[in-house]
């Protein structure tokens, strides 16, 4: 095969991110494979190597075998444009609607992640004819007494030796596995370290006051979201622990929920291959 026919999925994915214009603001998207469109909105840990060619949360590309995949960053994160400094949380869920608006989704079905999965239901909440099948993978947001997780923004910023690894053992069952490391190397390059503070910066845009990351409105207004809804949960998750699972669960008016064993809050890193299985099941249903 000669070298101009001679394609790699390195080079596949390269092609796949663009940037498109949104009320103004730029946003980096990516699109990979075919058939009926599905977005996935990222967590707090894979966003730095989204979009990277050669280093992708491994449930996209599993998911890519099965639907056509819109992948954006967030306001603020990556090279998607921020949000004016006091934007709240309908503003963000504006920002996703008219994002649909651009990418022509009438309807569409989420997957999002951590810090996504709170932003999708935040949008279901607001814009509920907009979703179709809600897929929430350890989700940010909820405020429930009693079951405070650990701390994540005293953990973020890697300090002195040991590198990232206070916040791998918050985010990560494990926190020296491999998926830890590939997530947040004790030595990461510079477009990975700007990435992961960039990031850092637009989750404390929301998030930064105690209680962390989360909104105490959300909880009342959960019976408000219609779409189905899958909640995956790592059993041994530290940031979200599963007393959050269960707590989705009796809001949501139509949500299942599955626990997996063995994997923390990057369930969907740790456990990739599971968590598609559960979500490709749950889209097909």
């Amino acid at each position: 095969m000669g070298a101009r026919t001679r394609r790699s999925r390195a080079d596949d994915r390269a092609n796949a991110v663009s940037t498109l214009t949104v009320g103004g603001r730029r946003v980096e998207q990516t699109r990979l494979g075919t058939g009926p469109p599905l977005l996935y909105l990222h967590g707090l840990a894979d966003v730095h190597s989204l979009f990277a060619p050669d280093d992708r949360a491994p449930l996209v590309d599993a998911l890519a075998a099965h639907r056509e995949v819109l992948t954006v960053a967030l306001p603020g994160y990556g090279a998607s444009d921020p949000l004016a400094p006091a934007a709240d949380l309908e503003e963000h869920s504006f920002a996703l609607a008219d994002l649909l608006d651009e990418l022509g989704l009438d309807r569409v079905d989420v997957v999002g992640t951590c810090f996504g999965g709170w932003m999708a239901a935040e949008l279901a909440l607001r814009h509920p004819g907009r979703i179709g099948r809600l897929a929430l993978v350890a989700p940010l947001g909820l405020h429930v007494p009693g079951a405070a997780g650990a701390a994540f923004f005293g953990a973020a910023a890697p300090r002195g030796i040991g590198g990232f690894g206070e916040v791998r053992a918050v985010l990560f069952a494990d926190p020296d596995s491999p998926a830890a490391l590939a997530a947040l190397p004790e030595e990461p390059d510079r477009d990975r370290a700007l990435r992961w503070f960039s990031g850092l910066a637009a989750a404390a845009a929301l998030g930064w006051t105690a209680p962390q990351l989360c909104d105490r409105r959300l909880g009342a207004r959960l019976h408000r979201i219609a779409a189905p809804t899958l909640l995956v949960w790592g059993a041994e998750d530290r940031m979200t622990p599963v007393a959050h699972a269960h707590a989705w669960l009796q809001g949501l008016p139509a949500a299942r929920l599955e626990v997996v064993d063995g994997a923390g809050h990057c369930v969907h890193l740790e456990d990739p291959g599971r968590v598609t299985s559960l979500v490709v099941d749950f889209l097909t249903d």
